[in-house]
């Protein structure tokens, strides 16, 4: 059995998506981050950066119990347990590199960029409108990618799509702006959006 210790944030979405998209059992926990439950003792004994999601599978290498945090580290941990969503063939999977890194290094953290300036005390809103202008940017570069390609990387769902999806559902709801004019990248997760496990992924109320 895994737990999954998330919250419904872009990497919470990620993570339960691959999981979901996966078929292995897992327990979620959902965590309350107003109510600081990531910030208890004993979840910062799997988590000492203090953040979501975190993943505990019962049965990891050799058998034995094993804990994995951060979003992405456990998208590939579970991608390769089941091996599914990663290219196997070479070609396939040096070109899966650029648009992955892209999404959780690029477009993740200028999301989360925004998001955090949202919750200061003061936010600074010419910051924040930049920030909402790169993130635009990005989209406008995927919806170039998705133009001529049914998946982030080519012809079949990989784990890279999982991880912009989980943005993409944060983007929608609290930064629709960013999301103008991108008509492959709405195609692109209304397809998404028609798979079992992604609807599955989405749903953290048991």
């Amino acid at each position: 059995m895994i737990h999954l210790y998330a919250a419904p944030t872009t990497n919470g979405i990620r993570a339960k998506v691959t999981l979901d998209e996966c078929g292995v059992d897992y327990e979620l926990h959902r965590i309350d981050m107003k109510a600081s439950e990531h910030k208890t003792p004993e979840y910062l004994a799997m988590n000492p950066m203090g953040m979501t999601p975190v993943i505990v599978d019962d049965d990891g290498p050799g058998g034995k119990k094993f804990t994995v945090p951060q979003s992405i580290a456990i998208m590939f941990y579970l991608a390769e347990k089941v091996r599914k969503f990663i290219p196997t063939e070479p070609a396939a999977r040096a070109a899966f590199w650029d648009p992955m890194m892209n999404a959780t290094t690029d477009v993740g953290p200028t999301y989360g960029a925004i998001s955090f300036i949202g919750r200061m005390a003061e936010p600074h809103e010419p910051t924040r409108d930049a920030f909402i202008g790169r993130l635009h940017e990005n989209y406008q570069v995927w919806d170039g990618f998705l133009s001529d390609r049914d998946y982030c990387t080519g012809d079949e769902i990989t784990i890279c799509d999982f991880a912009l999806f989980g943005i993409h559902v944060r983007t929608t709801i609290l930064i629709p702006q960013a999301l103008e004019g991108v008509p492959s990248v709405t195609r692109w997760a209304d397809m998404m959006n028609e798979r079992p496990g992604v609807q599955k992924g989405q749903n953290f109320d048991g």
